[in-house]
């Protein structure tokens, strides 16, 4: 309910209330106490009120109508009551006269009660029925001025409210507030007498409908901004002004082109009421209108407003008219051209006039369709002011300077004006120059009149002249070095990046800052410092113009490269002397930064303006220190050099503090595209590297983390960091995968886009969703785009960024803004079943998409309307759709096993089939030249092809161990990138096929897209797990075999009987053996199967081992040598799941996804009997008694059973108990009792003779199935790995938790054994790792690492946080070995600070 809604209910209640006397025990004590209340409110009110109250109660004492007073009184009181909780509403002046008129009428009453207090008591009693009548009219009297009062103040809120909600709605506009023609005062009108044909004719055009355009051109100087300045004024006092906008490029929300729409139909808005009302219902259906282009804005912010307007026929016989002055200072001004010409030519706002001014150029003619400087040429009406008549511009200028050289002579004035020639500018510069001092006006004056004594040859000679001498003037009598810091200063002015105080102008040129604002003081005719932002702007863009120019401002002249040379070398002295460590003091590495009391304070004060602007801009100023780029200034060099090596750390933290680390990326990326030399641009990237870290990490926010966190995994790479004694110790083993950084969705990543400029990505979620994120941040930008009732098969933004399609399971495909999410259009319906993939020609006029319907479609991009017939041609599903380069030809991947290239235009297949997979092809990407072809492929490969002939190039590229689900090509042609169902990604040399360095793992689950940044160096994966994660591109080649690990999950593994040796199988088919000491291989991998190894185990005597695999084999091996020993065992009609010894060595039992187990000769391989048959569902883990007479087996059918291991005879009932799969059975040592996993979350521990469950139920994990189980040797504990990603000891008799988890797997724990000195335990998992646990430390008092990468204390203090790259691998105190292919990362805290303490880690270097 509204605020409106609960006052007028609370009236209701108070007004119809006929028990209020029952309610009101004593009615002068609760007035009064109102009255207490709300003295402050309404004094006037309180009196009358009072007064009246005061009558009534010496009434009421005396008279016999006491009843009549007691309902007055309440009246009284409640109405009090009511009017007091408007208090705080709007008190405004409207408000206090209606109580004012309130009060009167109570005073009248008042008066009237006091007449009867005069009467004597016999009157009195004698007049009592007629006393009652009276007060009955008083309390009716009262009644209606109470109503009227109440009705005014809620109709007063009512209109409030109203105007309330308008502005808060118009807000959305997001307005430029300083771009109308009467904010701001270097916006100057004509003055009177001056410039009236002009305006005049301009007048009486904007009072026809001849033309709804008009164009003003003119040079730099004619005066077309004052000329626009009276424009506005003359059209407002004629009511005709419907909006303005002055464009300026020193002021940022002048010169951005999504401003201008906005803020004129918000000045249109409080200019027509209907209008306003249009935009209202615009914004609350797309309140990010303002943040979208002019071709959307001007469509709804105008054109459909404006179409509303016309139809009240309220402007009839009137023109309002819209002034944009300045066109040519807006950046991208062409975008607002494109969107409003059409319109204006279209005459899509008939009856509104936009009149525009600006310099000519190449840009802004285009648009206007202007090829001459003939009048009216184009497609809106022109104007040329350099080219009216000079006598008449001369005339006006003469009238201007009359005006305000009043003390001036005719002759002097007529010597002005004909030195001004036809520029404004120089008669405007030269009032400023003479008025702009009380003393020296005269002087100056005459110094003016003796430069305009020769006639100047041409337009631009006079103002040079004047810039000259007003400089000249200024620096009069300065010494010559006086006279270069003058100089300096003034080129600093027009040099600098963004307009600057003097205070930054002083420390860039290394001055006082008095001496600066005597400068300006001196040049106050041409330069002015703004009142708001104490910042040193020029008058007119004539000057920098002028002092850029060598020919025109001669010895004043700023040489742009010698100049950015020196501010450049300010830039990196400030930031030496200013920046260090722990500049603001924080006090600890617990809080985050704005937690500290103060902050922003303290921020301010350690990082004065001058050096934030270095901070920001040091990088601009370098960019500006090279010519046609050639190399550096090698001075420049070796600061940036000595910067870099000392500073450039402290610099990271600075921007850390000013909440801007993401713009350290664009500084860095614009600084290493300068020539500065091999050795800095590589050391730069490292920089970058680290920076793109904390960018994507978790510390944000948290500066001592730049130190401790960040800081110890780079100080070997990059040798900057010197006095840091006091880190963490970090020693990492293996290669280096460099994952920079990786943020979660709500949702499966079924697919991505990423942006043409890489800032933005498009994700596709399996929730139906698209969201987008900024790549640099992982920030999620906006809300999710919402519109498609099925899966998001596929994403692609447009060439130009602005648009995203999609393609879904609804069958649809949809066109969205990239900045809003808003839907462009209806859904493009025609596919008859899901689409698969989408894509936008090179274009960005046309759309692909292919569907689960066989058929490849084209689209028209802006109306959804199919051009041509579906591609008809494969025969299952189209997988995957894309335009070649030059948007000729299509390719298409399908269910089919093939490839096609379609005519893109035609729909005719060009050649034959691409035939070469031999499973559904499930992605394909065009190279940047559109000779070649990659796809990738349910047989887990990648292929090249001629895209031309459909030949393929070379061999499949192998490697991937599951479907390849995305492939994709970098920019330059070299590379491919793959994503695949094995959860990793992988780069390919594009020429050869072969891997450039390793499978970046990180992905729990299956990625499913795939992207290179436009650089090539940063490449984009999405996942089923729910991640977006971003890796280094350019990883280093493969370094042989240092550090071996399976490529696969890791399904089995078990201790060797010595306890010296660990065996492990996996999904890359292989078996291995490792030290359990080291963790190093011991011997090459044993190969043979043809499909993932499933479970593994060592003989009694540890001289062979026993495997099983999906091939539906069982191997033996030679332990030592890993040569098979015989033929595979062969008989299962499916996978094989489960493999062991018994305990005397001879016999092997199996269990299969054929619902069998099977009994071996462990030497010659044959079957020993029957199969045990009895289990309705994939027998999932066989085991040996210790006597080796029976056989414990688990299965999918919820069970565990007992054999007799001779017979295959079932020893009892099935042990039932689990509500979900049985994963895994052991016996424990002494045989008496069997335990079990299962995917119902639980382990449970059975008499192993009568299948009674041995206690309840063992719960811990975390929801997640339990994979696998192990007793100990002495049967005293039980181990269990689980899809919680952790290994958890249990207590075998009580079934509690012995400890914390041990945690540090990434994905699934598949399997788990214990040492047989119970000291150890190893685990295998489908991180493809393998870890080794130290018992002794499983109670872990010292710290754990959160999935987030945090490194935690017992107090859950936030200590470190750990890289995800490194946090994967790393070897914690408990877990000293993990056998990977990326080695391990050790850390040591034993010498580090943290907390309070976090400022000791470094140490102030004698330099």
């Amino acid at each position: 309910m509204g605020k409106r809604d609960k006052l007028k209910n609370t009236f209701g209640r108070m007004f119809g209330n006929k028990e209020r006397n029952d309610i009101i025990k004593d009615s002068l004590e609760t007035f009064l106490k109102v009255l207490k209340e709300c003295s402050e409110f309404n004094p006037i009110l309180k009196s009358a009120v009072g007064g009246v109250c005061a009558s009534l109660e010496i009434l009421n004492k005396k008279a016999k109508n006491k009843e009549d007073m007691i309902q007055m009184t309440a009246d009284l009181a409640a109405k009090a009551q009511e009017l007091a909780s408007f208090k705080g509403q709007g008190n405004s002046s409207e408000v206090e006269h209606h109580f004012e008129e309130l009060a009167g009428k109570l005073n009248s009453i008042n008066r009237k009660l006091g007449e009867k207090l005069d009467h004597s008591a016999l009157h009195r009693t004698v007049q009592a029925d007629h006393d009652t009548q009276e007060i009955e009219g008083y309390c009716e009297e009262l009644q209606t001025a109470y109503d009227q009062c109440k009705t005014q103040i809620l109709f007063k809120i009512e209109r409030d409210t109203t105007k309330i909600l308008k502005t808060l709605i118009m807000s959305k506009l997001k307005n430029s507030e300083q771009a109308p023609h009467d904010v701001g005062l270097d916006k100057t009108p004509c003055t009177d007498g001056t410039r009236v044909g002009i305006l005049n004719e301009i007048i009486q055009d904007s009072s026809s409908n001849a033309s709804l355009g008009y164009w003003m051109c003119g040079m730099a100087g004619t005066g077309k901004s004052t000329i626009a300045k009276s424009l506005c004024l003359m059209l407002k006092e004629q009511q005709l002004l419907a909006g303005s906008f002055f464009c300026s490029r020193q002021i940022p929300e002048c010169k951005e082109y999504h401003c201008i729409i906005p803020t004129i139909a918000y000045q249109l808005a409080y200019y027509s009421c209907t209008f306003g009302e249009v935009v209202e219902k615009v914004l609350e259906e797309d309140q990010s209108i303002a943040l979208k282009e002019p071709s959307d804005q001007v469509k709804k912010l105008l054109i459909q407003p404006w179409e509303a307007v016309m139809k009240t026929g309220r402007f009839e016989g009137h023109v309002p008219v819209i002034v944009i002055d300045a066109l040519d200072e807006c950046e991208y001004v062409s975008e607002v051209l494109k969107a409003i010409v059409p319109a204006i030519q279209g005459k899509q706002m008939p009856g509104l006039k936009i009149f525009m001014t600006s310099r000519p150029g190449k840009h802004v003619l285009s648009h206007l369709g202007i090829d001459s400087q003939v009048a009216n040429s184009g497609k809106v009406q022109n104007f040329y002011l350099h080219n009216v008549e000079k006598s008449l511009v001369q005339a006006d200028i003469k009238k201007f300077l009359q005006n305000k050289l009043q003390d001036a002579t005719d002759e002097q004035i007529q010597i002005l004006v004909n030195s001004s020639g036809k520029l404004f500018i120089y008669a405007a510069t030269i009032v400023k120059y003479v008025t702009g001092t009380d003393v020296y006006g005269q002087k100056h004056l005459n110094d003016v009149l003796k430069l305009a004594q020769d006639p100047h040859a041409m337009d631009y000679q006079g103002i040079d002249e004047l810039y000259g001498e007003i400089l000249e003037k200024a620096m009069f009598g300065q010494r010559e070095s006086e006279r270069q810091m003058t100089l300096k200063i003034v080129h600093t002015v027009v040099s600098t990046a963004t307009p600057v105080t003097c205070k930054i102008i002083s420390q860039l040129v290394d001055c006082t800052v008095e001496v600066v604002n005597a400068t300006m003081q001196g040049l106050q005719s041409i330069l002015y410092i703004n009142n708001k932002d104490n910042k040193v702007y020029t008058f007119h863009a004539s000057f920098p113009d002028y002092i850029f120019s060598a020919k025109r401002s001669k010895e004043n002249h700023c040489e742009q490269f010698v100049h950015q040379v020196l501010l450049e070398k300010a830039c990196l002295s400030i930031m030496d002397k200013k920046l260090h460590f722990n500049m603001c003091n924080l006090p600890s590495s617990f809080l985050l930064d704005k937690q500290v009391e103060g902050i922003e304070k303290t921020i301010a004060e350690n990082v004065p303006g001058e050096l934030e602007y270095c901070c920001f801009f040091w990088a601009y100023h370098l960019g500006k220190c090279t010519v046609d780029e050639a190399a550096v200034d090698e001075a420049v060099i070796s600061v940036l050099e000595t910067f870099i090596a000392k500073k450039m750390i402290f610099w990271i933290e600075a921007m850390f503090l000013l909440d801007k680390l993401p713009s350290c990326l664009d500084i860095l990326e614009m600084v290493i595209k300068v020539q500065v030399g091999e050795k800095n641009r590589d050391m730069l990237k490292q920089i970058r590297e680290m920076v793109d870290m904390c960018v994507l990490g978790k510390i944000q926010g948290r500066t001592p983390h730049l130190y401790l966190s960040i800081v110890p995994f780079f100080l070997e790479e990059i040798p900057m960091f010197d006095g840091f004694p006091r880190l963490m110790n970090v020693k990492k083993a293996g290669k280096t995968v460099r994952q920079l950084g990786s943020w979660n969705t709500p949702s499966e990543i079924s697919c991505l886009g990423l942006s043409p400029d890489g800032r933005i990505l498009a994700t596709g979620l399996e929730n139906r969703g698209i969201m987008t994120w900024d790549t640099r941040t992982g920030l999620q930008k906006g809300d999710p785009f919402q519109g498609h009732s099925d899966r998001i098969s596929s994403v692609a933004f447009s060439p130009d960024g602005e648009m995203i399609v999609s393609g879904s399971c609804d069958k649809t495909v949809r066109v969205w803004n990239a900045r809003t999410g808003t839907p462009e259009g209806d859904p493009f319906q025609g596919h008859s079943n899901s689409v698969t993939s989408v894509a936008f020609s090179p274009d960005g006029q046309r759309i692909v998409s292919g569907s689960y319907d066989k058929t490849v479609r084209v689209w028209n991009a802006r109306t959804g309307t199919p051009e041509g017939d579906p591609f008809q041609g494969h025969s299952n599903t189209v997988t995957s759709v894309e335009f070649s380069p030059d948007g000729e030809r299509i390719v298409s991947g399908s269910y089919d096993n093939t490839l096609r290239v379609w005519n893109a235009r035609t729909g005719a297949p060009e050649g034959d089939p691409f035939q070469g997979h031999n499973s559904p092809v499930r992605s394909l990407a065009f190279s940047p030249d559109g000779v070649r072809i990659v796809s990738g492929s349910q047989d887990n490969k990648l292929r090249i092809w001629q895209a031309k002939t459909s030949a393929p190039e070379g061999d499949p590229f192998q490697g991937h161990n599951d479907w390849v689900r995305s492939v994709a090509f970098s920019l330059d042609g070299e590379s491919i990138v793959s994503g695949s169902n094995d959860n990793t990604v992988r780069v390919w040399n594009a020429r050869t096929g072969a891997p450039e360095g390793n499978p970046f793992q990180g992905h729990s689950n299956m990625v499913t897209s795939v992207a290179f940044f436009p650089d090539g160096g940063k490449i984009v994966s999405g996942s089923y797990d729910k991640t977006v994660r971003v890796w280094n591109a350019r990883t280093s080649a493969p370094e042989g075999d240092s550090f071996q690990g399976h490529s696969n999950h890791v399904t089995s593994v078990a201790f060797s009987p010595n306890g010296q040796r660990i065996v492990s199988g996996s999904y890359d088919k292989t078996v291995r053996v490792w030290n359990a000491r080291t963790g190093t291989p011991e011997g090459d991998p044993f190969q043979g199967h043809s499909n993932h190894v499933t479970s593994v185990a060592f003989s009694p005597d540890g001289q062979r081992i026993v495997s099983g695999s999906y091939d539906k084999t069982v191997r033996v091996w030679n332990a030592r040598t890993g040569t098979p020993e015989g033929d595979p065992f062969q008989g299962h009609s499916h996978w094989v799941t489960s493999v062991a010894f018994s305990p005397d060595g001879e016999r092997i039992v199996s269990g299969s996804y054929d619902n069998t187990l099977r009994l071996w000769n462990a030497r010659t391989g044959a079957p020993e009997g029957d199969p045990f048959q009895g289990h309705s569902n994939t027998v999932t883990s066989v085991a040996f008694s210790p006597d080796g007479q029976r056989i414990v087996s688990g299965s999918w059918d919820n069970t565990v059973r007992v054999w007799n291991a001779r017979t295959g005879a079932l020893e009892g009932d099935p042990f039932q108990g689990h509500s979900n799969h049985v994963t895994s059975v052991a016996f424990s040592p002494d045989g008496k009792r069997i335990v079990s996993g299962s995917y119902d979350n639980t382990l449970r521990v059975w008499n192993a003779r009568t299948g009674a469950p041995e206690g309840d139920p063992i719960q811990g994990h975390c929801y997640s199935g339990v994979t696998s189980v192990a007793f100990s040797l002495d049967g005293e504990r039980i181990v269990s790995g689980s899809l919680d990603n952790t290994v958890r000891l249990w207590n075998a008799r009580t079934g509690t938790l012995e400890g914390d988890p041990f945690q540090g797997h990434s994905d699934y724990v598949n399997s788990v054994a214990f040492s047989p000195d119970g000291e150890r335990i190893v685990s295998g998992s489908d991180d493809n790792t393998l870890r080794i646990w130290n018992m002794q430390t499983g109670q872990n008092n010292h710290w754990t690492l959160n999935n987030d990468g945090w490194v935690s204390c017992p107090n859950s203090q936030k200590v470190f946080w750990i890289p995800p790259e490194f946090s994967q691998s790393l070897s914690i105190h408990q877990n000293p070995v993990i056998i990977s292919r990326y080695g391990c990362t050790n850390v040591s805290f034993d010498n580090c600070v943290y907390g309070e303490d976090w400022a000791q880690c470094y140490s102030q270097s004698d330099d």
